[in-house]
Formats: C-alpha cells, sequence, structure tokens
C-alpha cells in the first residue's frame, strides 16, 4: 500500500510570518498536534510542534518563523511499511508528504496504524506505565510534570487513584496563549505562569477512554481517530496508557526471528553508532531471559544543556520494559540507560522464576 491512499490531502498549514497563538489556536480546534509551514508558493518549509513551543521561549506574539523545525518528508509513493518506519525514527506524531517540494499531504502514525493488523496482540503488550495527576493539583504543576517526564498526557486520578479524565499538551496551550489582563508581554510561554496559577486539573481535563487490560489491541484503533491516547484501567486505576505510536512500534518490521534496534531522533552519525554498539551489546545479553525480544525502539534527544536525554521501550511477547537516562555524552547516557534497564530485567526475570517455582509447588501439593 501507498502513502497516497491514505494521506490527508486537506492539510492546514501556516506560513513563517504568522503567531504563536495561531498556531495553537488552530492545533487546539483541529485537535493536531502539529502544523506544516508553507511559503507563499505552497513550499513546505518544516514544521510546528505543540510541545516544542511550550517548552520554549515562545510570547504569544511570537512569529513561528523561530520555531519551525526541519523534518524528514515522504513522497506518494512511499510504502507504508516504511512511511512507519520514517514516522518512528522521527519521533514526530506526523510526517509530510511532499511532490516537487510542494506539500501535497500529512500522514499521521493515526493513519498508519489503521493499516496494521495486530492479529491476537493485546495492550499489555505495548502500553507505557501511565505518569498519572490528581484532580485537585494546579495545571502549573502539571505543565512541570509534563516537561520533567517529556511527556504530553497525563491520565487525572481522583484521591482514591481512580480514573477521572486526562489533560494533554494542547489543554494547557490553550490557557498559556489566552490572553489575560495584567499579563506580562514579556513573559515566555515557558516561564511563565501568569495564564495557569489559578487553573486546576480538573477545570481543564477531557473525559479519558478507557480499556481493561488484556483488551485486543486490534479493537483499540477506531478510538485513536479521536483520542490521541487510551488509558488501561485496572479495577478503574490507571495502569498504563496506548498511544498510535505505541501500537505502530509493535508492527515495525523485523529480519527473520532477530530483533531490531530502531533509534529515533538522532542525525549525528556518531553517536547513533555509538548508542547502536551499546544496544546490541544490551540484546545479547538480555537474550532468553525475556521470552522472545521483538524490537528496541531508543529515543535520544540533544539538549542546550549539552545533556543527552534517551527514552527506550524494550518490546517482548510479555510486554513492554521502560527506561530512561541522562548523560553528557552519547556513551554515558547509554551506560546508564542499559543499567537501568538491566535492573528492571533481572527483577522481570526473577518474579516470573519464582511464580514457575510457585506454580510448580503448587501442582506437587
Amino acid at each position: 500500500m501507498k502513502i497516497s491512499e491514505i494521506m490527508v490531502t486537506n492539510v492546514f498549514s501556516l506560513t513563517a510570518e504568522d503567531t504563536v497563538a495561531k498556531a495553537f489556536n488552530l492545533m487546539v480546534d483541529k485537535s493536531i498536534n502539529q502544523v506544516p509551514v508553507v511559503d507563499q508558493s505552497g513550499k513546505y518549509v518544516g514544521m510546528i510542534f505543540a510541545k516544542q513551543l511550550i517548552n520554549s521561549t515562545a510570547q504569544p506574539s511570537s512569529k513561528l518563523k523561530s520555531y519551525i523545525v526541519n523534518t524528514s518528508s515522504l513522497s506518494p509513493d512511499t510504502d507504508v511499511e516504511k512511511a512507519a518506519q520514517l514516522v518512528i525514527g522521527s519521533g514526530n506524531r506526523a510526517l509530510p508528504v511532499v511532490e516537487s517540494g510542494k506539500l501535497v499531504g500529512i500522514v499521521s502514525e493515526t493513519d498508519l496504524v489503521m493499516t496494521a493488523d495486530f492479529g491476537h496482540a493485546i495492550v499489555d503488550e505495548v502500553m507505557s506505565g501511565a505518569i498519572v495527576i490528581e484532580e485537585d493539583t494546579m495545571l502549573a504543576d502539571a505543565l512541570s510534570k509534563m516537561r520533567r517526564y517529556n511527556i504530553s498526557r497525563l491520565p487525572v486520578i481522583n484521591g482514591k487513584g481512580l480514573l477521572r479524565g486526562s489533560l494533554n499538551i494542547l489543554d494547557v496551550g490553550k490557557i498559556i496563549t489566552t490572553p489575560r489582563e495584567r499579563t506580562s508581554k514579556s513573559a515566555a510561554i515557558s516561564g511563565s505562569t501568569a495564564g495557569i496559577k489559578d487553573v486546576k486539573v480538573r477545570d481543564l481535563m477531557r473525559r479519558a477512554i478507557s480499556a481493561e487490560r488484556g483488551t485486543k489491541l486490534n479493537a483499540l484503533t477506531e478510538n485513536f481517530r479521536r483520542n490521541e491516547e487510551v488509558v488501561i484501567v485496572g479495577d478503574g486505576r490507571p495502569m498504563g496508557i496506548v498511544t498510535p505510536k505505541d501500537a505502530l512500534e509493535l508492527a515495525l518490521p523485523r529480519k527473520s526471528d532477530a530483533a531490531i534496534i530502531h533509534m529515533a531522533h538522532l542525525e549525528d552519525g556518531q553517536d547513533r553508532t555509538e548508542i547502536q554498539e551499546q544496544m546490541e551489546r544490551f540484546l545479547k545479553k538480555i537474550q532468553g531471559k525475556l521470552g522472545d525480544v521483538r524490537s528496541i525502539v531508543v529515543y535520544a534527544d540533544k539538549h542546550k544543556t549539552r545533556k543527552y536525554s534517551l527514552r527506550t521501550r524494550v518490546i517482548t511477547s510479555r510486554g513492554v520494559i521502560d527506561a530512561k537516562a541522562v548523560g553528557y555524552d552519547p556513551i554515558s547516557a547509554s551506560k546508564e540507560l542499559v543499567a537501568k534497564l538491566d535492573r528492571r530485567i533481572k527483577s522481570e526475570h526473577s518474579q516470573m522464576v519464582k511464580g514457575r517455582q510457585h506454580r510448580e509447588s503448587a501442582r506437587r501439593a
């Protein structure tokens, strides 16, 4: 299947001279987290991302030209499988479709997920751990939590830990970019809480879409057309989150029975090689301890502080093991990441062995 068969051709776009406030208003109105930027002739220039604007020094009146991100692009003839790899590799939720330099469409991770068949896979195999926020928490604290964990959404719980709703980065952006009395014109989005200091999470949270553990992944895909995540619950409590990207990772191609290491956000060839080598050694070390390791996805970000932050998801037949690490260079960051994964896997393996021993003892009894 080609991208031309699934791409969205009615694309909302902006120009470099448009403002941050206009971009957020468009994103909120259309429930999208990124908008392509084009010049007057329709030539693709780059992309604007909601999370990037929230974490920047942008003011609502700032022009978008300073915040445009260069991205990879797809052609209408790109295969869906190749597009899935490129979307995961970019770390973005969508990529533009460009022909002769002109923007002709856009393809999101949701569009790609809708083409996949996940067979008997269940949500437990792909879900990430749920980082939650209480409904009476101030919105400024919720935003700080999103930045700290580099995430775009939070399940909202009540005082008893039960799921009450969901909050995402667009909800926060709408408040921040809304003009308010006595708000300093020089206050940057990332540093000012003028618009959110009196707002609680429950004032903005949306209804959460949830599913029980054990639900077939194929049963959830239609939900992604209207929601960017499904919260996985047990007894009404958030246990994890499944996003279109999580599902798409499961559909990434494999070479025979060997797991593939997918690297995202890395443009520097040397950095990519160093992290890849660390992960390959780690993969050899853990083989057999977790059953079938299908793939490892590593997301790397280089920050202005010269630090590297790495996030990884080890996708196995028994579920997902994830970890995060920070270092001043790719080697130190990847070594810390491997150490964290190793501890998690030893713990998982130990629990599996104890469970098997317990079952054997029960049978003998």
